[in-house]
């Protein structure tokens, strides 16, 4: 008997299925992006049921795990093509709008410029990469640790993604430095580091990533999930943590209200997730009772 789905697998599979309609109504059946994503999503279902079938081979589960990674970045880079597709508009006047009445008048990026130096942007580029090493050493910790373990943190870190990318469709907007350029006196001048970020962002943002912060909301999620799990690597990278919030203002990526919106993207999430996991946990428990002796140990 193959193994249910787990529930990251099931929002991701929903997602991809919502946005593959959404796509096939507004742009239609042979624009390039619906093709791209139905035909991603329709790949990743066939390849979850087919290594749900495979289960009770050794470390299949650890590939399952890590297809649900790489679904998400597909979703992920795909907005850079999808919003357009969609005929969405840029939301970045409103979210300045907001960011003004609080801040007098702009947004906290162009008050920082105060403070540039190359150092300082050395600094907080470190600062701000620290997101992508903090979830690929965690990601990597658990795929190759027991299976509980590794289940749990894709369950819990990978179901976060799909309302932080829908997001993404309800405010598009590509942020400060890119929508006010003429805010920004001083460059972003720096070293290796500095340069080093610049060119993981150029190469890997998705253009409209903006509302709300998944580095604020997954930063949030990951502390969560290693206060429970790992206090020693909690306490080790809360003030990392800090710092890498802080960059995305710094370095002109984010208004303050993306940042505000990831937290409360997160506690909305933390109120939920609990609820809808011991659903599907039970769930999946009843289907595998039912099959009987079918059902075999996992390894």
């Amino acid at each position: 008997m193959s193994e249910r789905p787990f529930l990251h697998e099931a929002l991701l599979a929903t997602f991809g299925v919502t946005l593959s309609c959404a796509l096939l109504f507004v742009a239609g059946a042979r624009s390039v992006s619906f093709l791209q994503v139905a035909g991603a999503t329709a790949l990743f279902i066939l390849a979850v049921a087919v290594l749900a079938r495979l289960d009770t081979w050794a470390h299949v589960f650890r590939v399952r795990l890590v297809l649900a990674y790489v679904a998400t970045f597909f979703f992920y880079a795909s907005v850079k093509t999808t919003i357009p597709a969609l005929g969405l508009e840029t939301q970045d006047a409103w979210l300045f709008s907001l960011d003004a009445r609080v801040f007098g008048g702009s947004t906290p990026s162009v008050w920082f410029q105060r403070w540039s130096a190359p150092w300082v942007h050395d600094v907080f580029s470190a600062s701000y990469l620290a997101f992508h090493v903090y979830l690929h050493l965690a990601m990597a910790w658990a795929v190759v640790g027991p299976r509980e373990r590794a289940e749990r943190f894709f369950s819990h870190v990978f179901s976060a993604y799909v309302p932080g990318i829908a997001g993404y469709y309800l405010v598009p907007a590509i942020g400060p430095v890119a929508a006010y350029p003429e805010l920004f006196t001083a460059p972003l001048e720096g070293g290796w580091l500095t340069r080093l970020n610049a060119a993981v962002v150029a190469s890997g943002s998705s253009t409209y990533d903006l509302f709300p912060s998944l580095h604020v909301f997954i930063t949030l999620v990951l502390l969560s999930h290693d206060a429970r799990a790992h206090p020693w690597r909690f306490q080790a990278l809360v003030p990392v943590a800090a710092a890498l919030i802080l960059s995305t203002l710094v370095l002109r990526y984010h208004y303050a209200v993306d940042l505000l919106a990831g937290v409360v993207w997160f506690i909305a999430f933390s109120a939920v997730f609990p609820r809808l996991q011991t659903r599907w946990a039970s769930w999946r428990c009843g289907l595998l009772a039912g099959s009987g002796p079918a059902v075999q140990p996992r390894p």
